[in-house]
């Protein structure tokens, strides 16, 4: 362990590189193998992206996990399951990114890997906290098809979040930085490398994936693959540091470390079933198309949405940290979710978000909404 913690910056940066490294090498044998992802009118880029980030994440991440449990065996054996749970989604993603697999297999498979984390896995959502009442509400026979529907629900709210340049990554960051911090605090020290290695992986690809000087578009997206995997790991840590015998976070606490992408997600799906549309159908009626159809640049939708991800976590980090009880957690969020909802309804009917009216409505060429 000394020795583990004495090199952490050094393996922290190594981890960093070899993302950076791994998802440049993946750049051009993509293009070359057409593993990409095509523009289309519900999406903001304009030619055929690299969908290499899952792959790039993985290897980096494996790489660099595996490489310290020789030095900490025991957080093999604890994390084994989160690996091969990862490691199927990555693979399903990459079948689907290549072949558009149907929403009802897709489904499928997620709910047979959410299965390994609940059974083998052992990560179970037994309780909601102190969620409606000074008790705590333990699930009893529910908590099996409770974490199953968490689970599915932090995995595809972070798949429907991946439409923009560096807006997932930028909102993962976010989530995993406040569970470290967490887990760290509460002794979970496994939790917190795990975490750490996650998200240096995906800070790497991000200097892909994010708009900066040195990369005007991006050069490379999550895809499929990525966003299966990465949501995965969120509902893993979610639920294991959300409550139970390792336990660091109230579980309304981990709702909003995650809550634009549970926001936009609910709002969409409940928006969906109301028209009689399947929500398993894409759109283009996300929160950052209401920015860009606005005439926000992606760039400052980008740090819009970003900011909007960190002030909502820090209320909920200021409420874990007060010592309040978890229902006025619970209280403040669903007044957000009803705020959010009614003004996103609003927007779209009037053609106005924040003060502008709606100027773009197509989205299959980037640089008419960036001018």
């Amino acid at each position: 362990m000394n020795l583990l913690s004495n090199n952490i910056g050094l393996i922290l940066l190594i981890t960093f590189v070899m993302s950076v490294g791994i998802t440049w090498a993946f750049i051009p044998l993509a293009l070359k193998w057409n593993w990409v992802d095509l523009p289309n009118t519900r999406k903001v880029h304009e030619q055929a992206t690299p969908v290499v980030g899952g792959v790039a994440i993985y290897i980096a991440l494996s790489v660099a996990f595996l490489a310290t449990c020789w030095l900490m065996p025991a957080w093999f054996q604890e994390f084994s399951w989160l690996w091969l749970g990862a490691l199927l989604l990555l693979a399903t993603g990459v079948v689907d990114d290549s072949h558009h697999l149907s929403p009802p297999l897709r489904f499928l498979l997620q709910i047979c890997v959410c299965l390994i984390m609940i059974k083998p896995g052992g990560v179970v959502l037994s309780n909601f906290g102190t969620l409606f009442s000074s008790q705590v509400q333990d699930l009893g026979l529910l908590s099996v098809p409770v974490t199953l529907f968490a689970a599915l629900g932090v995995i595809n709210a972070f798949n429907m979040i991946d439409g923009m340049d560096g807006l997932s990554c930028s909102i993962l960051i976010i989530a995993m930085s406040g569970m470290t911090a967490f887990a760290i605090h509460g002794g979970q020290f496994g939790s917190a490398w795990v975490l750490l290695l996650t998200l240096v992986s995906v800070a790497g690809f991000l200097m892909f994936n994010a708009r900066f000087p040195w990369n005007p578009k991006a050069r490379a997206f999550l895809g499929n693959s990525g966003s299966l995997l990465l949501g995965f790991v969120l509902a893993w840590f979610f639920i294991l540091l959300g409550n139970g015998p390792k336990q660091v976070f109230m579980p309304m606490t981990a709702v909003w470390l995650f809550a634009v992408p549970l926001l936009d997600t609910s709002t969409l799906i409940w928006t969906r079933w109301r028209q009689g549309r399947s929500v398993f159908k894409a759109d283009n009626y996300h929160l950052h198309h209401a920015f860009l159809r606005a005439g926000f640049s992606v760039e400052a939708t980008w740090l819009a949405i970003t900011g909007l991800a960190l002030m909502l976590a820090t209320i909920g980090v200021t409420i874990e940290l007060s010592s309040l009880p978890g229902q006025y957690s619970f209280y403040v969020f669903m007044v957000v979710a009803f705020t959010y909802y009614f003004y996103l309804r609003h927007c779209w009917a009037s053609q106005k978000f924040l003060g502008r009216h709606f100027i773009h409505h197509d989205f299959t060429v980037e640089e008419r909404i960036t001018r």
